[in-house]
Order: C-alpha cells, then sequence, then structure tokens
C-alpha cells in the first residue's frame, strides 16, 4: 500500500503540466479550491480559468504552457503606460518607477503596429483586447468603481471611509489600487495570459466567486499591475475612439482592405472579426453581413452647423427622444419577427411593446430603418413635443404625465436584402417616402411618419427652418449631405446638428475629483453649481463637467486663495458610481450655457440640461448670480414653447 503525499502530487503535476487532470478527484469529483490552491499552489484565479475551460470544452488540454507568455508588467510598462499617456512624473508619483515620455502620433502607431507583429504569447484576439482597453472581449464588465472599492476594503481592512478620503486626493479608484501593493511589480511573476484570460472568463461566474477570483489575481498584482487591473475592470484603458485606426492595423495584419474591416466592425465587433480573419482570411468577411435581427450602430451627427460650408443641404427636424433601428423579417411562411435596437444596441421591444404591431405593418419583407422614437404631452395650452426624459420615464412606467408615442424615421439602411448604406441620402429618402408615406394614414399602435425636412440652398434657409421647427417646440434641426453614403458606427463629418444655447450665471458650490489620468484633464472632474434662492441662499442646480486645464487651474487657484473649501466633504452619483469631492463656500461665479431645463418627476427638481462653463465671471460676486426664478421662467417658457 502506498499513502499519496503532496510531494507525489506535486511531481505528477510538474511531469504532466496537465491542468485539467489535477482539478478532478476520483470519480470526477471536483476538489476544493483550498486544496487546489494550498497544496498544489495554483492560485484560486487559475483554477477557475482552467474549470471554466473544461466546463466549457474550449480545449481538449489544458496544460501550464497556455499560460506562458510574457509577464503582465511587461504589458504594462510597454503598452499600458504608454497608451494611458501618463507623463514621466505621473508615473514615477504613482509607481516609483522611470518612464519615457507619451509617444508621439507616429510614435504611438509604431508601437501598436509593433505589438501586433511580436510574439509575446497573446493570442490576436488578446492583443486587440489589450489595444481596445477589453480583456472581457466584447462582453460587459461586471464591475463599477463601488464594487472596487468593496474589494479593496476585504483586501486593505479599511472602511469604505477611509478608502473615500484618500480618493478624496488622489481622485482615482486606480491610484487606491496600486497604493494598496507594496512593491511596483508581483513575485513570482504574474503573465499577461493569466492575467488576460482571468478577466475574460469573470463575467461567466457567480456573483460571489468573481470577488474571491478578483481578490486573488490583485493579491498577485505589483502597484503598476494593480493599476491596470482597476482601469481595465472599468474600461479606462487601451484605445479610445481610433477604430480607424485599429482597422487598418488589422487590416495590414491579414492583408485586407480597411475600409472592408471598418464595415465588419460596424456589423459586429473588432473581436468577432479578427476571429474571422484569422480562421478564414478576407472571405470571412463575407460572413459579416448587414441583416434584420442582428443590431448595429448608427450614424452620428459630428459637430455644429456653424461649420457648414456645402449647400445646398438636406435639413432636418431634430427630434427630442430616444434613437431606435428599426428591424422586420419576414421567413417563407410569412412569420414575421421585429427589433427596435437602441445607440448601444440593446433591445427596446419588450420596453415599447406596442412597437411591435407598427413594425410588423411596414410594408417589406425585411427592413432597417433608422429614426427617433418621440412623442407629445398635453398641457393647459395644448399639446407640445415631450422631452426625451418625458418619452423614457413614460416607458418606465411615470403616469404623472401621459406621453402619446410616435416615431419618426430618417433613414433606411436595408430594404428586401439589400444593403443600402453605399447609396447616396437622395435615394434612401426616396425608398423611405415610398416604403413609410402609406402608413402615416393609418391607425397603428404607434403611428408612424417620415421626418420632416426641406433642402436648403444658403445659410439663411438653414436659419429659417431651425427657426421654424423652434418654434413648434422641436429641439432644432441636423443637416446632411444628399450625396452622402450611410456611415455605420461612426460620426459623419457631413452630418451636423443645431439646438438653442441658453446661458446663466451661476455659483459654485462643490468641486469633485477628477477620475481620469489624462492630462488634458483638471484636478477636478466636475462642479457643483447653484443658483440664488428668494431667501439669499444657494440652490444646487447640477454639475458642470469637461472644464479645459486653463479655467480649471484658474479656479484652482480662486478656490486655494480665497480659502474656499469648507471642511465638508461631498459624493456625488455618477455614471460609474459615487465620487468623492469637496464643499465650497459660494463664492467664484460662472457663465454656464445648456440646452434646456429638466423636471424631476418624482421631487419636482428644476437642473440644467447638458450644462457647459463658458467663462469665469470675475467682475461679478455670488449674490450677483442668477436666480432660481430665472430657471422657473426658463422652463416655463419651455413647457409653453
Amino acid at each position: 500500500m502506498k499513502f499519496v503525499g503532496t510531494e507525489d502530487v506535486r511531481s505528477w503535476y510538474q511531469a504532466t503540466g496537465n491542468l485539467n487532470d489535477m482539478v478532478r478527484s476520483i470519480g470526477g469529483r471536483q476538489v476544493s479550491q483550498e486544496f487546489i490552491s494550498d497544496t498544489l499552489g495554483l492560485p484560486l484565479h487559475l483554477a477557475a480559468v482552467v474549470e471554466h475551460q473544461v466546463q466549457e470544452k474550449q480545449e481538449a488540454e489544458t496544460s501550464t504552457a497556455a499560460f506562458a507568455s510574457i509577464p503582465f508588467y511587461s504589458l504594462c510598462r510597454a503598452l499600458f503606460i504608454p497608451l494611458s499617456g501618463m507623463t514621466p512624473e505621473k508615473t514615477a508619483q504613482i509607481f516609483g518607477i522611470k518612464t519615457s515620455p507619451a509617444p508621439n502620433t507616429e510614435e504611438r502607431e509604431a508601437l501598436l503596429r509593433d505589438f501586433l507583429d511580436k510574439d509575446v504569447g497573446l493570442s490576436f484576439v488578446q492583443k486587440v483586447g489589450c489595444l481596445l482597453g477589453d480583456p472581457f472581449e466584447g462582453k460587459p464588465s461586471t464591475f463599477k468603481r463601488e464594487s472596487l472599492l468593496r474589494l479593496l476594503q476585504s483586501v486593505t481592512m479599511k472602511s469604505r471611509r477611509q478608502l473615500l478620503d484618500r480618493m478624496t486626493i488622489t481622485g482615482d479608484v486606480s491610484v487606491l489600487f496600486s497604493e494598496s501593493r507594496k512593491s511596483h511589480k508581483g513575485d513570482p511573476p504574474l503573465t499577461a495570459a493569466e492575467f488576460l484570460s482571468t478577466l475574460r472568463v469573470l463575467p461567466e461566474l457567480k456573483r460571489s466567486f468573481q470577488f474571491d477570483v478578483l481578490r486573488s489575481l490583485l493579491n498577485r498584482c505589483g502597484k503598476v499591475e494593480a493599476y491596470f487591473l482597476a482601469k481595465l475592470i472599468l474600461g479606462k484603458a487601451g484605445l479610445r475612439y481610433e477604430s480607424e485606426l485599429l482597422a487598418r492595423l488589422i487590416g495590414e495584419r491579414f492583408g485586407v482592405e480597411p475600409g472592408q474591416v471598418s464595415h465588419a466592425m460596424a456589423l459586429t465587433d473588432a473581436f468577432e472579426v479578427t476571429r474571422l480573419l484569422a480562421e478564414e482570411g478576407a472571405d470571412g468577411l463575407r460572413k459579416v453581413q448587414l441583416q434584420p435581427l442582428v443590431p448595429v450602430k448608427p450614424a452620428l451627427a459630428s459637430g455644429s452647423t456653424e461649420g457648414l460650408k456645402k449647400y445646398p443641404v438636406w435639413v432636418e427636424r431634430k427630434y427630442d427622444g430616444i434613437r431606435l433601428m428599426l428591424h422586420k423579417t419576414t421567413d417563407q411562411l410569412g412569420s414575421t419577427l421585429a427589433g427596435a435596437y437602441s445607440r448601444n444596441r440593446k433591445d427596446y421591444l419588450e420596453l415599447v411593446r406596442s412597437l411591435e404591431g407598427t413594425i410588423k405593418m411596414i410594408p417589406a419583407q425585411s427592413a432597417i430603418i433608422d429614426g427617433e422614437l418621440y412623442g407629445t404631452v398635453m398641457t393647459a395650452d395644448g399639446p407640445r413635443p415631450a422631452t426625451v426624459y418625458e418619452v423614457f420615464g413614460s416607458l418606465q412606467g411615470d403616469a404623472s404625465r401621459p406621453v402619446a408615442l410616435r416615431y419618426a424615421g430618417f433613414d433606411v439602411v436595408y430594404l428586401n436584402g439589400q444593403d443600402l448604406t453605399p447609396l447616396p441620402l437622395s435615394e434612401r429618402r426616396k425608398r423611405l417616402q415610398m416604403l413609410l408615406g402609406p402608413l402615416e394614414a393609418m391607425p397603428l399602435p404607434i403611428p408612424m411618419t417620415v421626418a420632416e425636412g426641406q433642402l436648403a440652398q444658403t445659410k439663411d434657409d438653414v436659419n429659417r427652418f431651425y427657426q421654424h421647427f423652434r418654434s413648434q417646440g422641436y429641439e432644432g434641426v441636423i443637416t446632411k449631405d444628399l450625396q452622402g453614403s450611410y456611415k455605420l458606427a461612426a460620426r459623419d463629418p457631413d452630418w451636423l446638428k443645431r439646438k438653442p444655447a441658453i446661458t446663466l450665471d451661476l455659483v459654485l458650490l462643490g468641486a469633485v475629483l477628477a477620475v481620469t489620468t489624462k492630462e488634458k484633464a483638471g484636478m477636478f472632474g466636475s462642479y457643483v453649481i447653484g443658483a440664488r434662492t428668494p431667501d439669499g441662499a444657494f440652490e444646487d442646480v447640477g454639475d458642470v463637467a469637461g472644464v479645459d486645464t486653463v479655467r480649471d487651474a484658474e479656479i484652482q487657484q480662486l478656490i486655494m486663495t480665497e480659502g474656499l473649501i469648507t471642511g465638508q466633504r461631498i459624493e456625488r452619483q455618477s455614471a460609474s458610481g459615487v465620487r468623492p469631492g469637496f464643499e465650497l463656500a459660494p463664492h467664484i461665479v460662472v457663465t454656464i450655457r445648456f440646452e434646456g431645463i429638466i423636471k424631476d418627476s418624482t421631487t419636482g427638481r428644476l437642473t440644467l440640461r447638458d450644462p457647459k462653463l463658458v467663462v469665469i465671471r470675475a467682475d461679478k460676486s455670488a449674490y450677483e448670480a442668477d436666480k432660481t426664478s430665472a430657471i422657473e421662467e426658463l422652463y416655463l417658457k419651455q413647457k409653453v414653447g
């Protein structure tokens, strides 16, 4: 009889290198994670990856060689730090290491090309994930900043308040991750393949186990690695808005025209395109075609009509609603399916149930129509166009102000088996009119119409049409080149918009710390703005973000020289979680430009829509700022048109 000991298990493991056999016991029963971690020395996060691969049968055998690659620390130094644009001073401050200055445009492109060409132990798909800062390979991240703070609490044994206090100084949860580590890199080295494989499977794990896996991964990280762990989880690393560059690099790698790659990426994503090219070459892209029920991202406007130079131009009413692309497909038996996809490719059909009946009435076998779900509301003075917030509120069940929903189609990109995106707008518009025109007089579950517009020969015509649509209560206009094709998933330089600009002089009541390391960003990411109340106090009317570094530095100087920080901490909600900041004594007056007033249907609170800081009013005191009554008057004018 032989008693099997730890050394026997270790020797078998070293001899075979096969992890599949090591995570299962006699009879196929799963061994405990504690045994794998404590006895075999296999980290929990790596065991989770192996088990997931075994269950999904992604590989016939999963061996230790599958995770052999350059260290993740080297990947951070060579790729993520240069892509982040961090200065040598910043890296020295956060990590205690020396780095080179951020690369210029040419050096950046050369760096990316070199990374894609070099064998570093990563698949091409993994490399694309690194460039995009998306280790989840297209899957949604399940962690936000609040989740990361909870993770740090369990690792550092600090309270949430302690972490928020520290974040008030650093302004970035990624810095807190870095500070939780003692050395600037992990020992033994964490491989890049091990790191990326763990994050790729993370969304598939149970929520409670996700924290365990991330805790195991964090414990293998040094300062640099922990920093980019947080950045990648939050989607704050890698390329941003550089799809053309990525398409060119992928095209060069596989010998395919960049235009083909860009089009395919618009119809699916960079990961699927890369997999097809790797497996089937250029022929694989033929599988990526525009077709109903496969959501795509629509074309977007790129700027203001102030830059308009080419005439004649198509001027179209701009609706304040929810952008939806309607899909219809019919099979040989006459069975019809419908979809209604938002800009982010979310299907709204279940949320807008009556829209399905309208889509099925479109007189075509198959179609994809681009347009806007908007609405009207009844007031004491008659009907007026609903705001996007009222439209969305009605979909969420808010019955305080009923909204009569309508759909305006302004483009058709697919019709009866034909991709219409290469055609000029003039031709697409004719087909749209022929398709939807007959439906305008029909009693549909949600009425459907063709978006109104007219050809403008001069700038005066554009102004005239803008005033016409504004007087009707609509948001403004969109101008489009009638000869332009439809640019999927891109900002079209020939689509320009015009909306009203309103300004008020308001007071800064708080400073919220920035959560980015981009060099163009200031210390503060946003400021709380307020208006005077009748009793002489100040009321919070929203947040203004996007302040450039020059004005942010000027505001910082005023805050310090005037001693405006009261010592009271504040927290502001954002899309990525709670952000800390400081309360400010009312002193600094700024001119704010905005597009309208929003009224909370529950509290009745009025806030500014899309505020932008125009200028600091050094000539005004806080008690010369605009009053809340001015905002109420603007809201009333907005209500009655």
